[in-house]
């Protein structure tokens, strides 16, 4: 019963399978260029590896013959941490930022153009907003008129947008996003 023994074997604690711990008999080479050297046996791969002072890195298990690799393994183990770094940067890039602005139905008109100047500011930075509206108590009993006036003040203050989700009740809440028009 080797109930707690450890599975060493697993690709993700030892990095790339390497040299001596490739498997397949047969693979398909190239070089650290990406210049094909054809299909050749394990011994012969590694051979050449061993004469350029490099490693044998299989890229490719899966492939039919798999594909391996003749470079320096810290060499590789640098470009996939670089390109991963990249990929994660581009996903954060293309990531749209949506901000949220509050307000409250009784809310004095200079606030009121404030929050609509930091709104414009987020819409042409091309954020979305999300247009917050909470009401309490007795206004939730005026909601369709605070929620006619909050559509006018939008119109009014604020340009070059569109309502992606229009302004609509929500319990208490009145809610919709508002983004810049294309």
């Amino acid at each position: 019963m080797n109930k707690f023994r450890r599975n060493d074997d697993s690709p993700q604690k030892q990095g790339p399978v390497t040299n001596e711990r490739i498997r397949s008999n047969e693979l398909r080479v190239t070089t650290h260029d990406g210049e094909a050297l054809g299909i050749m046996s394990k011994q012969e791969a590694l051979n050449l590896a061993r004469q350029q002072d490099m490693d044998l890195i299989l890229i490719v298990p899966k492939a039919e013959p798999p594909v391996a690799k003749i470079i320096s393994l810290n060499k590789y183990n640098y470009e996939l941490k670089k390109r991963e770094k990249q990929q994660a940067k581009n996903a954060r890039a293309s990531a749209i930022e949506i901000k949220e602005v509050k307000f409250r139905p009784g809310i004095g008109s200079h606030d009121l153009q404030i929050k609509m100047k930091q709104a414009q500011k987020f819409i042409d930075g091309g954020a979305k907003v999300k247009i917050t509206i909470q009401m309490r108590g007795r206004e939730n009993a005026k909601a369709q008129d605070v929620l006619g006036h909050f559509i006018a003040e939008i119109n009014e203050h604020l340009d070059n947008f569109k309502f992606e989700q229009p302004l609509k009740l929500a319990g208490n809440r009145i809610l919709g996003v508002i983004q810049k028009d294309e």
